[in-house]
């Protein structure tokens, strides 16, 4: 049996790559963003025509041995990325991952518990790209 975060994070991938809603608005769903070496931006390929793509940001977990069962209360931050003119992109990308991960679930550590998530949009300081920010709280069966 594997580690429930590693777990979780393979399918919260798996479930966005195959939603044909996520993935029309989107090139891909990274763990890590390829950059430049020169400026340390990310690359024009992870854009995509479609212009816009999720990244995982800060993940903590914090186990609670007390009771029956082991669990672990796992923080997963998506950070969604759109350089189209205006907040819509990111907005339509937020609202198609709330939905997807609405139904995630997991099989050898289950998912207990989740609440509804964080979310933010911010202008990133470069001026061009709109940065959409889900953080996402769960509560999954440690049974690895």
């Amino acid at each position: 049996m594997g580690s429930p975060s590693l777990e979780l994070q393979g399918a919260i991938v798996a479930a966005l790559k195959a939603d044909f809603a996520v993935m029309a608005l989107i090139s891909d769903v990274y763990d890590r963003v390829e950059r430049d070496t020169d400026t340390g931006k990310p690359i024009s390929s992870v854009w995509g025509s479609e212009l816009g793509y999720i990244s995982f940001g800060p993940e903590d977990t914090i186990a609670d041995d007390g009771g029956c069962v082991e669990l672990q209360d796992i923080s997963i931050q998506l950070d969604v990325w759109s350089r189209r003119p205006g907040r819509v992109h990111c907005k339509e990308i937020l609202h198609e991952v709330r939905r997807v991960i609405r139904s995630l679930a997991t099989t050898e550590n289950p998912i207990v518990a989740r609440a509804d998530p964080f979310e933010q949009i911010r202008q990133d300081p470069d001026g061009l790209t709109m940065h959409g920010i889900l953080r996402y709280e769960f509560g999954v069966e440690n049974h690895g």
